[in-house]
């Protein structure tokens, strides 16, 4: 009986134990990692959308566009003295298209620019570029609810395609494909200013879109609107 009476207490002390571990593990309040607050936040945002000019080559900034969500998750650090810090991981959308007199072609060994057949219409020509974003911004609060922000955003550039499409003499021409040789990795460098959650900015590399061993060199410079940056 005595024994028993030890395993009943046993078991008991081992459940409340249990308990209460798992009431400090389970019961965290997450709440203010959500927050404004001062320190460690959680962070989404940096909703963009711009125009492409691509330096180097014949584009048409006006339909050349650039999507992109570029912090899906990631964490911001407040000062509490009207600075900030925000990071973490996105993804973007960009394509590159050129003007209507010349259009991208592959002559199997490379990309190249050249003009239309004579006579061609409906003419359509661009690079689309998706990449992985990596964002570091520092944010600085000038004066009530209007913030000034830069840094830089490191592009995984994962996947490019060309697509060139026309009419010629009542048939429609339409050549596409992959694997077009994007450079992996890029850096850009990213400001603007914020009022509320809207705010407007510019990015610029210094790094060419594609390798020039297999493509037009050509750099981007991004102006737009954001969202929640």
């Amino acid at each position: 009986m005595k024994n028993f009476i030890i395993v009943i207490i046993a078991c008991v002390a081992t459940c409340i134990g249990a308990r209460a571990a798992d009431d400090d593990y389970i019961h965290v309040d997450w709440h203010p990692l959500f927050t404004d607050s001062v320190g460690w936040n959680i962070y989404s945002g940096d909703f963009v959308l711009g125009w492409n000019h691509a330096k180097g080559i014949e584009s048409d900034m006006g339909h050349s566009i650039d999507i992109g969500w570029l912090t899906v998750v990631g964490a911001k650090f407040n000062t509490g003295h009207g600075q900030r810090i925000t990071m973490g991981v996105g993804i973007n959308w960009r394509n590159y298209r050129l003007n209507n007199d010349v259009r991208f072609i592959d002559d199997g060994e490379r990309l190249a620019v050249a003009p239309y057949p004579e006579g061609a219409s409906k003419r359509l020509s661009r690079v689309k570029v998706f990449s992985l974003t990596m964002p570091v911004l520092f944010k600085q609060r000038i004066v009530d609810k209007l913030d000034i922000f830069a840094g830089p955003v490191v592009n995984f550039n994962l996947r490019a395609s060309v697509l060139t499409q026309y009419q010629l003499n009542d048939e429609k021409v339409k050549v596409s494909h992959t694997g077009i040789h994007q450079v992996p990795v890029t850096v850009d460098i990213m400001g603007g200013l914020k009022w509320r959650a809207i705010g407007v900015y510019i990015r610029y590399s210094p790094c060419h879109v594609l390798k020039e061993e297999h493509a037009p060199a050509f750099t981007p410079l991004t102006v737009g609107l954001g969202l929640a940056l």
